[in-house]
């Protein structure tokens, strides 16, 4: 089987904690056998033997040696195995794969513990693996925790490149992708485990023996599956070129200065700025956030994430803070990529103390987890009610900016009409889109889209053409959010005022 591929720079960083005798590691990696390939690229380098400990098979000395039993007897509990760890005492790299689920358990963290004190003696370590939320916080004192590197495109490549050289040993096949092809199928499996891009590859050859373009939309919808696997994410998909959007052009000339910030840090690097982190869109319900999100992945022709708060909250302690470090996990495995946190103040609004802490608990780890992130994860965050938002989120720094979406002015409204009027198959140049552009004062993007949906209704019903008296006669049956949510749209717009920078 083929090796996943391990990043030079993870090899010294685990090499270095183990010379300076950190007896006890967690590897921030779900895939356990990127962990495995890792560990004995180290264990090569500093002459360690490496065991492993799986739940069916006990303690095992890797790689087997032919002839000879490789299992440890009597090592197939979790207690057992860390008895006959603390017992031997050597300088060993001790993998224990499957074992987080058991750290719960007294007598292991009293193992767990004893082995702490007795491995720093030498340059024996005791390794776990899995992604932050596993490790019990009570724990987190003793392990000192390895972030691995998202895999390069060209460690992709390589690992490719092995895979069809290994299918070639019993079938024929024939690679028909021009150079853009080929970039455009490394970045669908940048992100995805070793072990799903082995049996994409395959799959994509079995048949026709070919890799061609017409596997790129396979794999494109696994990555989808890959995302939405968790429950927490859900993949949205965006279409090639622009995203048909009215006014906004505030917050697209923002986003167009930092495309390439983002999308080519290294040259960003050069000049000394940061990658750009993100940005919190806040504005009245129904005027973009939402499209914005869109927008933004179009425009930095990367992948939408969507994370719904309210998807994260479990009634059992340290389960939802779990499910908030699982989903950023998933976000970070399949960067580049936009993470579309919407409606935000369901995650951290300021509430009482009824939830037990936990919504300050998330809002702690999100916090530390946007200053410190690694991976090429662009946040972008919507709220509607930003008097629920903590003023932790809001300070400078945080994001890159904060923009108000305010209603539409009445050019921008003019333009709304003309676009939905267009993908509806009209043409606005047979309607007065300056006389329903003034009716339509105090009206949302959303509120003019149902506008025109509802007019085309009442023409098909009749039947006839769609006019433009259609149009104004549903617009002065229909009272806007500005008109039944008067005091708290004009609450919202008044605190925007010298706090945001409005999107156009």
């Amino acid at each position: 089987m083929i090796a996943p591929p391990i990043e030079p720079d993870d090899v010294r960083d685990v090499s270095r904690l183990l010379r300076a005798h950190c007896p006890l590691l967690f590897v921030i990696e779900p895939e356990a056998a990127r962990v495995g390939a890792l560990l004995a690229k180290v264990g090569a380098e500093l002459g360690m033997p490496l065991f492993e400990w799986r739940l069916h098979r006990g303690l095992a000395r890797l790689p087997a040696v032919a002839g000879d039993s490789a299992t440890v007897y009597k090592t197939d509990t979790a207690a057992q195995a860390l008895a006959f760890v603390a017992s031997a005492n050597a300088e060993s790299i001790v993998y224990l794969r499957d074992f987080s689920r058991t750290l719960d358990d007294p007598e292991i963290a009293s193992r767990i513990d004893e082995l702490h004190e007795l491995l720093t003696e030498h340059r024996g370590a005791v390794v776990l693996s899995g992604i932050a939320g596993d490790l019990p916080e009570k724990m987190s004192n003793l392990f000192t925790c390895v972030r691995l590197r998202a895999p390069s495109v060209e460690s992709v490549r390589v690992y490719v490149a092995e895979l069809l050289a290994d299918i070639r040993k019993t079938r024929p096949v024939t690679v028909a992708l021009d150079p853009a092809g080929v970039a455009e199928l490394l970045g669908q499996l940048r992100g995805l485990p070793f072990s799903e891009v082995r049996q994409l590859i395959a799959e994509a050859v079995v048949d026709d023996g070919r890799l061609d373009r017409d596997d790129l939309a396979v794999i494109a919808r696994q990555k989808k599956g890959v995302i939405e696997r968790s429950g927490l994410l859900e993949y949205i998909p965006v279409d090639d070129g622009p995203v048909a959007l009215a006014g906004l052009a505030n917050l697209r000339a923002w986003l167009d200065k930092r495309r390439v910030a983002f999308t080519e840090p290294s040259r960003a690097a050069r000049l000394g700025l940061p990658v750009p982190r993100g940005l919190l869109l806040v504005g009245v319900q129904g005027c973009g956030k939402s499209l914005s999100a869109r927008a933004t992945a179009a425009s930095f022709q990367l992948p939408l994430v969507r994370l719904d708060p309210s998807s994260l909250y479990r009634k059992y302690f340290g389960e939802s803070e779990r499910n908030f470090r699982r989903a950023l996990a998933v976000a970070e495995s399949v960067a580049p990529c936009i993470l579309w946190i919407d409606e935000i103040e369901k995650a951290f609004s300021t509430g009482g103390d009824e939830e037990g802490g936990t919504s300050r608990r998330v809002l702690g780890h999100f916090l530390t987890w946007l200053a410190e992130k690694r991976e090429l994860v662009f946040v972008l965050a919507t709220a509607n009610d930003v008097t629920s938002l903590p003023p932790e989120l809001l300070r400078k720094g945080r994001f890159d900016e904060l923009f108000f979406v305010d209603l539409p002015t009445l050019s921008t409204r003019r333009e709304i009409f003309s676009l939905h009027l267009a993908r509806h198959r009209q043409k606005p140049a047979d309607f007065d889109l300056d006389a329903l552009a003034a009716n339509a004062e105090g009206f949302s993007g959303a509120e003019i889209e149902q506008a025109v949906l509802s007019a085309l209704y009442a023409a098909v019903s009749e039947p006839a053409p769609l006019s433009t008296a259609h149009l104004a006669t549903e617009l002065c049956s229909t009272q806007p959010l500005s008109v039944t949510m008067r005091e708290r749209v004009e609450a919202l717009r008044e605190w925007a005022q010298g706090r945001t920078v409005p999107v156009e």
